[in-house]
């Protein structure tokens, strides 16, 4: 396994996009940026070609190279893994189409459970039986499971394999033994087994995060590997990490689990970065809108920390690994406008994509997206899309917009501005999600808005949530990139013990904590890091005894050592109280699992190198007066360059703020404000 590397050199930022990659380094003391379309039938072109663009086909001095990237999420969404088989204990084979009895709508007579990943035909049983202690009731039958395997390799021809056997998380002795028997009589195939991806109970949500880490293992496998080989040849000192969902990057040999960690890695790069800007500016509580050109990607930050949930889903399907709590939406650049039967205008969740894109693209598209739309009310200017470098064709949005809109009675400019105030409303939908549906005011919280499209509706979903302050960072369009370069080497471990909260629960809680943290850092050292590098967070995932499921609270284990059984019950008090309300009695409490943060920080001068404003030239362009089309009406607007800001710059609106990434919209009746961290704050009294 390689050692992560402390050597100067460059460090490079990578973030895979459904329509653009985007890169950003600093070299010579100044921040560099550069933007790709994404090459969705191979990740990895639009990466390697992107990465050698900007470096100049010199990849020698790179040091680090830290990726995100939405390859495992879409391939899992467009079901383009591996075809892999699943090995259960006998009598649970079904366990992947079965699912859980819950159902989206309590209400809908009909229930249409997502698709497994793994069909029924590639399936199989394993003879052997553990309990709920870990104690061997049924021995495994070695010679079953070869004659089991031979015949389901000869007959499907998988391309990786599954295990999950029953209360494995206690004692995985017999999974490990299946792995074994396979690795010997099929090497070359690869086995994931559930008690190294998710060594926690609920049979189902473990199977089925298993059967996803090894569906993605020759996909995400072979791209990882593609990247690596290039990286040997062309850049033989770097080292590459990639985020996880959870919001911390690790080596990509330490990806052990067949990628399943990389599901939603970019957005969790995005608020990575949104946390540590906010810091930085002073804000405790933020909503992070990051809207690209296929999705928008929403996170609440409450007092300065994003919640990390036990589990999230993908597709409809189940991960049990943590993840930061990041909800999305079909709304970006490229949604597309359609009419339903009856007449109505939507638009999205369908997206144009990186090709054909947009019609003003010129590559082909023929239906109107958020982006022609834009450039038809005159926001967008194309000829400074970015920066110039693709100058896009009015022409062709109008003709777009001009097919739809005839069929409405509707001239292209009124036709785009439906377009936006319905991707505006989309997008504000978006938001209550993660703010009013779960108790939060939006209102009390800045909306940090990033990627392509964030800025441009940034300020007219606020408009309709009454929040008044909207803050745009530096490299809006490559934010989430930029999240890479100053987020956390990080992994999470979870152990599953049902302990009874008792008067032995601080000798308890502490062997099992002390499990963990041998884990980790045996792990850490093969990155490198040393064990005083490395800091913990400890945290319980508890429950009344008979509740079906958890709250997660946080411990410190001094505390824990001094008042034992008294603290664990008031934490897990707190945390009730703060989801539902107030308690009327203390019932019995169990610890179900306990979970380990590790960590090393990133270097604390990460973010200033890249919010440190670049004084502007002095031939910087002048502020230009033009007409643009804003609800309904012709409005004159101010054009401004924001390189050509200095701190302290006011602009009211409207205005339109260009960078190479990204424009930013300041609607009539708001003023935006060049922050000393370079960020562009918008505010209203409105």
């Amino acid at each position: 396994m390689p050692q992560t590397s402390h050597r100067t050199g460059t460090k490079v930022a990578i973030e895979v996009g459904g329509t653009f990659t985007d890169l950003i380094w600093i070299a010579g003391g100044e921040v560099k940026t550069h933007k790709v379309p994404s090459t969705p039938h191979d990740a990895s072109i639009g990466v390697i070609g992107g990465l050698s663009e900007a470096l100049d086909g010199d990849l020698s001095d790179l040091r680090q190279l830290f990726h995100g990237s939405t390859v495992a999420t879409n391939a899992v969404i467009e079901r383009k893994g591996g075809r892999t088989a699943f090995v259960a204990t006998a009598g649970f084979r079904d366990i992947l189409a079965l699912q859980r009895q819950l159902r989206p709508n309590v209400y809908a007579i009909a229930c249409r459970k997502p698709e497994p990943l793994v069909p029924l035909n590639l399936c199989v049983e394993a003879v052997e039986r553990v309990d709920v202690r870990g104690e061997v009731v049924t021995p495994l039958d070695e010679a079953a499971l070869v004659a089991t395997m031979a015949e389901l390799v000869e007959r499907e021809k998988p391309d990786a394999v599954a295990i999950c056997l029953l209360h494995a998380y206690r004692q995985p002795a017999h999974e490990q033994r299946v792995r074994e028997v396979i690795a010997a009589r099929h090497p070359g195939l690869p086995v994931v087994i559930s008690s190294d991806v998710l060594p926690t109970f609920r049979e189902y949500e473990r199977a089925s995060t298993t059967a996803m880490a090894a569906y993605l293992v020759p996909l995400v496998g072979r791209y990882l590997a593609r990247l690596e080989r290039h990286l040997a040849a062309e850049a033989p000192d770097a080292n590459l990490f990639v985020m996880q969902s959870s919001g911390g990057v690790l080596p990509s040999s330490g990806l052990d689990r067949g990628g399943v960690e990389m599901l939603n890695s970019g957005p969790a790069a995005g608020v990575i970065g949104a946390t540590q800007m906010a810091a930085a500016i002073g804000d405790a509580d933020v909503i992070t809108l990051d809207i690209g050109g296929t999705s928008a990607d929403i996170c609440l930050i409450a007092k300065g920390r994003p919640d990390v949930t036990a589990e999230t889903q993908v597709a409809g399907l189940p991960v049990g690994l943590p993840s930061i709590d990041i909800a999305n939406i079909g709304a970006g650049g490229g949604s597309l406008a359609w009419v339903d039967a009856g007449g109505m205008l939507h638009v999205g969740p369908r997206s144009a994509g990186a090709r054909p894109g947009p019609a003003c693209y010129g590559h082909g598209g023929t239906v109107p997206a958020m982006t022609d739309a834009l450039v038809q009310l005159g926001w967008i200017r194309p000829h400074r899309f970015l920066g110039g470098r693709m100058p896009l064709l009015p022409e062709r949005a109008r003709d777009a917009l001009s097919d739809l809109a005839e069929s409405l009675d509707q001239g292209p400019g009124d036709l785009a501005r439906a377009m936006i105030e319905i991707g505006a409303a989309n997008v504000s939908q978006g938001v209550r999600l993660v703010s009013v549906q779960r108790g939060h005011d939006p209102k009390d919280y800045a909306l940090y808005c990033y990627g392509g499209m964030g800025p441009m509706i940034g300020a007219l979903t606020a408009r309709e949530l009454k929040i008044r302050r909207v803050v745009i960072p530096p490299y809006p369009g490559l934010f989430s990139a930029l999240g890479l370069l100053v987020a956390d080497l990080k992994r999470i471990y979870r152990e599953t013990r049902f302990l009874r909260v008792g008067d032995r629960v601080a000798e308890e809680v502490a062997d099992a904590f002390a499990g963990l943290r041998a884990q980790a850092e045996a792990e850490f050292a093969g990155f490198g890091r040393a064990p005083g590098e490395i800091d913990f967070r400890h945290e319980f995932e508890m429950r009344f005894v008979g509740q079906g499921y958890e709250l997660i609270a946080p411990v410190d284990l001094e505390e824990l050592r001094t008042l034992g059984r008294s603290y664990v019950e008031a934490q897990f008090k707190a945390a009730h109280e703060a989801r539902y309300g107030a308690l009327s009695t203390m019932d019995a409490v169990e610890i179900v699992t306990l979970r380990l943060t590790a960590s090393v920080p990133a270097a604390a001068n990460a973010m200033d190198a890249l919010t440190t404003p670049r004084r502007p030239d002095t031939d910087a362009a002048p502020i230009e007066e033009s007409a643009v089309l804003f609800e309904g009406a012709r409005v004159p607007c101010r054009f401004a360059w924001r390189a050509d800001l200095p701190p302290g710059t006011r602009i009211e609106g409207a205005a339109i703020v260009e960078e190479p990434t990204a424009t930013t919209l300041v609607p009539p009746g708001w003023t935006a404000t060049v922050d000393p961290t370079g960020a562009l704050i918008l505010t209203t009294e409105a």
